[in-house]
């Protein structure tokens, strides 16, 4: 008994000492992810992504709509998405307000009864109000913190989203403000003011700035990339305590209460099936039902808003709606969606062949009288393809054709396409099937502005490495070689899995940055021979299909250890999109 009763104890001992889970990829950690890493997230309508960081737009390439707003420089813009493009360069000109500019007209927030500047109860005044008001406490947050810390130049943001005044002095706000920020503001003003209707009892909110000197890190804490530190135990759960979103970028799994992205990012819970893409593959907003689209949001609020306004009067323009709206006006490409449902099938050696408009981004190259290779069509004039399947002097000797089911027996949905150039990766080896990656562009017929290639969708262009994980189940197709190598005239397709750490089969030749693995266990699904140039696509959570790799090489196709090694698309987008035009391949980061 006495021997149970000690061991309970130390049972019990473990479980209060235990430490909390860590759901930290550290790996990923080391790449230094933060909100402006488009690898992770999206970045807002006035950044564009460049290799992987999102930087600012000049002010005329933001598009055209939303509502005139004006800048603390007393400055009129045409839209809000523009101010913020000129805030980037030139950071002392903050969002104002709506509407046009008066010179009268000021937005202040100070910190009262701190002992020192970096601390105290948040004060503020609004631009339509010539009182100073406190803020409420009740629905205050570590968000909200730290928008008013980097509003009085604290980049880091927020120690703690509280003040506890040392001299004992009690006070309580006969009226106050709520407030509502998305965490990323530059300025409080940018953040949604309401008016309560009763707040007698509500004690105001306070805050204490991250000043480095403040208070020395725990050995268990984690070190933001901008050098704030916070407990470890607040990483991973949706809520961006670092002030650069840099604790939730890199999670293998999320806290209670939070969203987890297929790539590794928790988002808060509420951001989940609100009308907003917050997961770069979007899967926050697949599986949900009832959900009111962009264009309802842009015309009203979140029902969060919606219950918030029930119980209290808005006193300024929301401008995370004005950024939605903005958004809404970006770029729409059409990608990615297949015409048909597609049905189950087996394998790409030996399977059944595909039929019409179930891949209609897949071509083939015909180089004299024989289809040698694959192609993918991704918008406008394009064909992406494998280096290895064209040579640059030979271009007037290639042939697109799209719509080819089966080139024995043509199907009347052909089109053939002759070659006006052809670019191949200036860094392609072809002993090691490094940057294994061309551009054809098709000649236009006739007298036309555009390229008519009919029967054709275009396969979307992944922009981050991200979006699709091992394991994740993808489709090859093409018109290579069969079992026993015997030739096969038709189209087909298998499923494949991501394979991780593709170097075990390939020790001495594969190459992480530029290529990916896919295959099963016993070989059975494979590209081979004659696939080469094809595509391999990833379905997304809406069914959307993204050009994860082209077919590039492998060992004995169709035999267990020897998957199929690709071209890793998404390293390649900078690269494709400087020939081809960003605005034809991306609405995202554009």
């Amino acid at each position: 008994m006495r021997l149970y009763l000690l061991l309970s104890l130390f049972f019990c001992f473990c479980l209060a000492f235990r430490k909390e889970p860590d759901f930290l990829i550290k790996k990923c950690l080391s790449n230094r992810y933060t909100h402006q890493s488009c690898s992770k997230v999206f970045c807002q309508p006035w950044e564009k992504c460049v290799e992987g960081t999102c930087i600012c737009k000049l002010p005329y390439l933001c598009p055209k709509g939303g509502s005139s707003v004006c800048s603390t420089s007393h400055r009129l813009f045409r839209s809000y998405c523009q101010l913020k493009s000129y805030e980037c360069l030139h950071p002392e000109n903050k969002f104002l307000i709506n509407g046009t500019c008066e010179k009268k007209e000021t937005f202040t927030v100070s910190l009262e009864f701190g002992e020192l500047p970096s601390e105290g109860i948040v004060q503020v005044k609004l631009v339509n109000s010539d009182e100073r008001e406190y803020l409420c406490n009740s629905k205050w947050s570590i968000t909200e913190a730290n928008v008013v810390c980097r509003h009085l130049g604290h980049a880091e943001g927020a120690l703690y989203h509280r003040y506890s005044n040392n001299s004992g002095i009690q006070m309580k706000a006969p009226n106050c403000l709520d407030v509502t920020c998305r965490g990323l503001e530059s300025s409080l003003s940018e953040c949604a003011f309401s008016k309560r209707a009763n707040t007698n009892d509500e004690t105001p909110a306070g805050v204490t700035c991250y000043l480095r000197e403040v208070e020395p890190p725990s050995p268990d804490s984690f070190k933001c990339v901008n050098g704030k530190f916070i407990p470890r135990s607040k990483t991973c759960d949706g809520i961006n305590d670092c002030a650069d979103q840099s604790d939730e970028l890199c999670c293998r799994a999320c806290q209670p209460g939070s969203f987890h992205c297929t790539s590794d990012v928790c988002i808060p819970e509420d951001y989940r099936c609100n009308g907003e893409m917050d997961c770069i593959l979007g899967d926050d907003e697949s599986n949900c039902k009832g959900e009111e689209s962009f264009e309802t949001q842009d015309q009203g609020v979140r029902q969060d808003e919606v219950q918030v306004q029930e119980r209290a009067q808005a006193l300024n323009d929301n401008m995370d709606n004005e950024r939605r709206k903005i958004k809404s006006l970006l770029p729409q490409i059409t990608c990615g969606m297949r015409r048909i449902t597609p049905i189950r099938r087996k394998r790409i050696l030996g399977g059944k062949s595909a039929i019409k408009d179930e891949f209609p981004w897949q071509v083939a190259i015909k180089e004299d009288n024989q289809i040698k290779c694959g192609g993918i069509y991704i918008g406008g004039c394009w064909i992406l393809t494998a280096a290895h399947c064209v040579r640059p002097n030979k271009a007037h000797r290639y042939q697109v054709w799209t719509g080819l089911l089966d080139w024995i027996k043509l199907n009347p949905e052909i089109q053939i396409h002759k070659v006006n150039q052809l670019i191949i990766h200036d860094q392609y080896s072809a002993s090691t099937y490094q940057n294994d990656i061309a551009l054809l562009e098709v000649k236009k017929q006739g007298n036309k502005k555009e390229c008519d290639l009919p029967f054709t969708t275009p396969a979307c262009l992944p922009w981050s490495e991200y979006m699709f994980r091992p394991n994740h189940r993808c489709i090859v197709s093409g018109f290579g070689l069969e079992e026993e190598f015997s030739r096969v005239y038709s189209l087909k397709w298998g499923h494949v899995n991501l394979i991780a750490n593709c170097s075990k089969f390939y020790s001495s030749r594969f190459y992480e940055k530029e290529m990916l693995c896919a295959g099963t266990e016993d070989g059975s699904i494979d590209a081979c021979k004659g696939d080469s140039g094809g595509p391999l696509v990833c379905m997304d959570s809406n069914n959307v299909a993204y050009l994860w790799g082209i077919v590039s090489w492998g060992e004995n196709c169709g035999k267990p250890e020897f998957p199929g090694v690709y071209t890793k698309v998404a390293n390649y987008f900078d690269w494709i999109s400087h020939y081809v035009g960003r605005a034809l391949i991306a609405q995202y980061n554009v």
